[in-house]
């Protein structure tokens, strides 16, 4: 018995060291053909240096970039002055607009730039390397067939088989997401259907963290909306007010529940969108969302906000990360049925629960006691609890 303590002492010690979690956020952003000229670079860069200061995402996604030079121009002119950290990734001219990926270097290595052909523009298949956990990240960006009408419709869908292609081989443990500019309208569209279907193996399909049936050119969507953010003509831009949800971020199933990289739940944003501007421009006031000087930039830098999501990475980090760890009293040890927690006074919190191999089992918001452990397997498990200025982790034992 005193050997089983000593062994159990050890191993969590062990498993509480090595459990931690980096939180990246993502953004895709169509550019509207940056830059045409020098000019088109000057008037807008300022704009687009408020937003990427304002959110400073981890990873950033464009498309409508015309050429290399403009993809290095966006880089040097507007997030290097914003955090030098930013690097680009590989860069390839394609037929029409193109796409290009920007992260922060300190988190991430973009190790390949892979070319899905379609018959329009191309997709790009960025594998990025987590730096601190080893992981892979798979992101593809795109810009799918615009406009409405059967034809456009067919060419979408024809435009998604190819990316199916790609992640209809990837396994079920495999993190990818997409990002860009769709131009589906609805989720009733062939290329969306195909996005979310599931192969014979369960894998390579899409998962949308937000469920819209039907039209989406519908006011009650109007806070997911991402084009137009504008009611007037200017700089080549579409015009109209926002009606439409053209830019989105897709995961693969892996990632919304059981892999090493995760989905904040609820995280996924139109930048700037308060929902109270249904075919109308972003920079109308008020706009409870941003700040005047924050809509006036969305408004004059493209015809398109961009749209963020977070994720986790959940496995495989080292100790010592700078996140306060406070103790926690829970008993009874080893517990059956529930768990009484002592020491945790926070409020707006979340938990997890998770195993010796660091796969979260249970999770949620946090509602003090007690929380039921009915339904875990006997065995070791780690309790974290969290909010915005606290974090509480302690280890504890189920025995049923």
């Amino acid at each position: 018995m005193n050997r089983y303590i000593i062994l159990l002492i050890f191993c969590v010690f062990q498993v509480s060291a090595g459990f931690a979690q980096d939180t990246i956020s993502l953004m895709s952003y169509n550019l509207l053909a940056y830059y045409t000229d020098a000019l088109d670079s000057t008037t807008r860069n300022p704009y687009y240096r408020v937003i990427t200061n304002n959110y400073q995402p981890d990873i950033i996604v464009t498309q409508e970039i015309k050429s290399q030079s403009g993809a290095a121009g966006f880089l040097n002119n507007v997030l290097k002055p914003v955090n030098p950290d930013y690097q680009i990734g590989p860069y390839f001219q394609g037929p029409d607009t193109n796409r290009s990926i920007y992260f922060k270097s300190s988190k991430f290595n973009c190790i390949d730039n892979l070319i899905i052909n379609t018959g329009l523009r191309d997709i790009n298949h960025f594998i990025l390397i987590h730096k601190e956990s080893g992981d892979t990240l798979h992101v593809f960006s795109l810009h799918l067939k615009a406009s409405s009408g059967i034809a456009n419709e067919a060419q979408r869908k024809s435009e998604i088989d190819s990316l199916r292609k790609v992640t209809d081989n990837f396994s079920s443990t495999d993190a990818y997401i997409v990002a860009g500019d769709f131009n589906i309208y609805s989720a009733n569209e062939p290329a969306y259907i195909r996005l979310k279907e599931e192969n014979t193996n369960g894998t390579g399909h899409f998962v949308d963290p937000l469920t819209l049936t039907g039209s989406w050119n519908n006011p009650a969507y109007a806070i997911h909306h991402t084009q137009s953010p504008r009611v007037r003509s200017f700089g080549g831009g579409v015009t109209g007010g926002l009606d439409d949800r053209f830019d989105m971020i897709l995961f693969s199933p892996s990632i919304q529940s059981s892999g090493k990289v995760r989905y904040v739940p609820n995280s996924t944003v139109a930048v700037g969108n308060d929902g109270m501007h249904y075919n109308d421009s972003i920079n109308r006031l008020p706009n409870t969302a941003v700040s005047n000087t924050m809509a006036a930039a969305l408004h004059y830098a493209s015809d398109h906000l961009p749209v963020m999501a977070k994720f986790v990475f959940v496995n495989g980090w080292p100790s010592g990360i700078s996140s306060v760890k406070q103790k926690l009293n829970l008993f009874p040890q080893p517990a059956s049925q529930v768990l009484f927690i002592e020491g945790a006074t926070i409020y707006e919190a979340s938990y997890t629960v998770s195993d010796i191999s660091g796969r979260i089992v249970q999770h949620g918001q946090f509602e003090n006691n007690p929380l039921s452990v009915r339904d875990l397997q006997n065995g070791l498990y780690l309790l974290t609890i969290r909010s915005a200025l606290q974090t509480y982790t302690q280890s504890f034992m189920v025995i049923h």
